[in-house]
């Protein structure tokens, strides 16, 4: 899905980003990564570690701009591949992934929560947690709503962990 100029970006920006060291670095300005990323894409949002593009063919694009990043991308990837799929409907479907990126199915982010869905986010949790998932950041703007069926979908679930139990 992604062109051999988009991976060589991708690539060069990682292997930039990987070789800071500096505490400042640590986060690194996203206008410096969009920079030199130069991706044709629109950008659909960014935070401290990750900037999102769509791919405008029904997927987006994750690409890391921090270590954190390269860590949220390994765990949607691990997480969705791994968990049962009773629960992996729960998940944005992971299409494809690499050295920095993943690529995603892209599915219409909440605005906000509704009282019907945010009374469904606690059972949503204990299902995670049954299966030794910790669903953090289960909050709006990480959540979708599917349309067939009207399920919840986390859309960005890089910072789940698996429990210690």
């Amino acid at each position: 899905m992604l062109s051999e100029r988009d991976l060589e970006s991708i690539q060069h920006w990682i292997s930039q980003m990987k070789r800071s060291t500096s505490k400042m670095e640590k986060h690194h300005d996203v206008s410096k990564a969009i920079n030199a990323l130069r991706l044709n894409y629109k950008i659909l949002g960014y935070g401290n570690t990750r900037i999102v593009y769509d791919l405008e063919n029904g997927y987006v694009v994750k690409v890391a701009i921090s270590r954190q990043g390269l860590t949220s991308n390994q765990t949607e990837f691990n997480l969705y591949n791994r968990c049962s799929t009773r629960l992996r409907k729960y998940l944005c479907p992971v299409i494809d992934h690499g050295d920095g990126w993943i690529i995603m199915k892209k599915i219409q982010r909440m605005v906000s929560l509704t009282e019907e869905y945010e009374k469904k986010l606690p059972r949503l949790r204990r299902r995670f947690r049954k299966e030794g998932i910790e669903a953090r950041s289960l909050r709006s703007k990480n959540l979708a709503i599917s349309d067939d069926n009207n399920r919840i979908v986390v859309i960005d679930y890089g910072s789940f962990k698996y429990c210690d139990n």
